[in-house]
């Protein structure tokens, strides 16, 4: 298919919703499942070092042994460690790829590729050979980020496409999806829970949803990359052999990982430091070492606090997800569309207050640039604010002595939805329009090193609360850090620095 122009936006990232809501569903359909299934394989485990004589049913009262929960926390830890490892290592070389062979190829394999990750777990399961079971955990945290460089790849589509005016609005639309796809998969991974005992069918589901997508992919999805004209292909051919060939090559590829970091690296460009790439990626950074975690550590809380079973951990992540959701469809376009009309009003009426004070420039109506500029100032303000909400939710969190004070208490987390699209779009405002694909690429990065962090980390500390007999205090914690997050992302908020710097 040809490559889709920015007049074709909005048709393109319509295509690409569909898409993002199966990659979606593929992994969060079995995620109460996975959470049951890897504390029955280390129950299995456990015991079987232990020498007993009989191998534990998933129903068995050992199963609920404080070392087993803790085992399997750490577990689930390195599970996600081990997704973050992968993830970050693959996205320069995704955003490679794609830039080099276009974003199709890349949208069809990837939900196949996630699908090993799927097909392993389940085999876990059912397999007792404790060693084999190992090798297919390992095999489920590697092949796992498959499904985030598939949602990844959509941003990329939107980077392609997308105005600078719509590119927030765009992103928004994207999340708001990446969020229904959670929320369905929970509620059918609730209703399986509860009608059908078969432990295998939430798997099929995702492996269903995962090769839908490639095939939703393969027909209805153009491509969106605008390949180099023919004139151009041959001078950057005749650049490479010049350049040393197949060993220039192999140099790009070894350099791939670095390339987009060092986009946000501090740097001094006509006289001017140019460092808020590096605060908005050490603020991403933070934030999402805050909540990535927090899905699990949540089922983990729910389940050794509440008691909470299989059905009702998948009926609170549909909760978390469709209150984000929601938020995202309903509040967020009108925080966006007003918010920015009022702050445009504001820096009007402080020009007029400038000319009544005696200055002599004309008034005339704000050209586009400005207007957007001031559009991607407020982008920066929302950013701060939602990560402030997801701080003080947290919080509240770590306070809650019912399992209704914690619904509560994230349903006010569902005001800092907004983090994610915001994040998104100030990434790329603050970055050169020809480095939009590597400043997304690095943004990623940056999430996948925070989900590096973040679980050992938060992992480590909700073993070490869950044996003191204070598991809410891991939600404090991560407070903490999205606050931390909040007061890195402040400095933008007064700098008067225009965007869209060129090289």
């Amino acid at each position: 298919m040809p490559a889709q122009t920015k007049k074709d936006a909005s048709y393109s990232v319509d295509r690409l919703l569909p898409y993002v809501f199966l990659c979606t569903i593929g992994p969060s359909v079995v995620a109460a499942s996975n959470l049951f299934v890897v504390k029955y394989v280390m129950c299995r485990y456990y015991w079987i070092q232990r020498g007993t004589d009989s191998i534990p049913d998933p129903s068995d009262e050992r199963c609920a042994n404080r070392d087993v929960q803790a085992l399997a926390g750490s577990v689930l830890a390195a599970l996600a460690t081990l997704d973050g490892i992968f993830s970050f290592i693959s996205s320069p070389y995704v955003q490679s790829l794609s830039d080099k062979y276009g974003r199709r190829p890349l949208l069809i394999i990837g939900p196949l590729i996630a699908t090993i990750s799927t097909g392993s777990i389940l085999l876990s399961y059912y397999i007792k050979n404790t060693t084999l079971a190992w090798i297919l955990l390992i095999l489920t945290g590697i092949f796992v980020s498959a499904s985030t460089k598939a949602v990844f790849l959509p941003s990329l589509c939107v980077a392609d496409v997308a105005t600078d005016e719509a590119r927030t609005r765009f992103y928004s639309r994207m999340e708001a999806t990446a969020l229904l796809g959670p929320g369905t998969a929970y509620i059918i991974s609730a209703i399986v829970s509860r009608y059908v005992s078969n432990i295998a069918v939430p798997y099929f589901i995702a492996l269903g949803a995962q090769v839908g997508a490639s095939l939703w992919s393969f027909f209805f999805i153009a491509e969106t990359r605008q390949f180099p004209t023919e004139s151009e292909a041959s001078s950057e051919d005749e650049g490479s052999e010049e350049g040393g060939g197949v060993l220039a090559e192999i140099t790009e590829n070894l350099e791939a990982p670095v390339k987009p970091l060092k986009l946000i690296w501090p740097h001094r460009h006509k006289g001017k430091l140019h460092w808020e790439l590096f605060v908005v990626a050490l603020s991403l950074f933070m934030t999402t070492s805050g909540t990535v975690f927090i899905a699990t550590a949540s089922l983990l809380f729910l389940s050794d606090k509440f008691n909470f079973n299989p059905e009702n951990n998948a009926w609170m992540l549909a909760f978390l997800t469709f209150s984000r959701f929601a938020y995202l469809i309903v509040l967020f376009p009108f925080i966006l569309r007003f918010g920015r009309a009022g702050y445009n009003r504001y820096v009007l009426w402080k020009e007029k207050r400038k000319q009544a004070d005696g200055e002599r420039q004309p008034l005339v109506r704000r050209d586009t640039s400005a207007r957007q500029d001031d559009a991607n100032y407020f982008d920066v303000v929302l950013a701060f604010f939602s990560v402030i909400i997801d701080a003080v939710a947290l919080g509240f969190v770590s306070l809650s002595l019912s399992y209704q004070q914690v619904l509560a208490a994230f349903a006010i987390m569902a005001f800092g939805a907004g983090d994610n699209p915001t994040f998104k779009a100030v990434f790329v405002s603050y970055a050169p329009p020809e480095h939009s694909s590597e400043a997304l690429a690095a943004l990623d990065m940056v999430f996948s090193a925070a989900k590096l962090a973040s679980p050992p980390l938060l992992g480590s500390l909700y073993a070490a609360f869950v044996e003191v007999g204070k598991p809410q205090m891991l939600f404090l914690t991560a407070g903490g850090l999205c606050g931390a997050g909040a007061l890195l992302i402040a400095p933008l908020i007064f700098a008067k620095r225009k965007f869209k710097p060129t090289d």
